[in-house]
């Protein structure tokens, strides 16, 4: 089965503290101030739903929770997934699946 991924504006970056809402977008870089949070949406095609939590490859974000994103459509569910910059650096995200939809990474630069 294939993953939607909802298409986002590339090269985007936060320029201020309020928190930056995204879809997940594999193999894009987002950029985000230390102390900003970061929400990222993904939906599945198919039965299942992403894992949580994602795994991280730094602690320059913290992982704050997930939640659905309603209403439900009948292709899979959304999810949005919740993140604060708490350090400069580089961090990968990488959500697994929980059915066959493939494993989305997106990284984020925090300054």
């Amino acid at each position: 089965m294939k993953v939607a991924i909802i298409a986002a504006a590339l090269g985007l970056t936060a320029c201020g503290p309020e928190p930056l809402s995204q879809n997940g977008v594999p193999g894009k870089t987002l950029s985000v101030n230390v102390g900003q949070t970061l929400d990222l949406k993904l939906q599945s095609i198919g039965p299942g739903e992403y894992v949580s939590p994602p795994v991280i490859s730094s602690t320059a974000i913290r992982f704050l929770g997930v939640s659905a994103v309603g209403p439900a459509v009948p292709a899979g569910v959304t999810q949005t997934f919740s993140f604060q910059a708490v350090a400069p650096g580089s961090a990968i995200i990488v959500f697994h699946h929980s059915a066959q939809n493939p494993v989305v990474e997106d990284t984020v630069e925090v300054r």
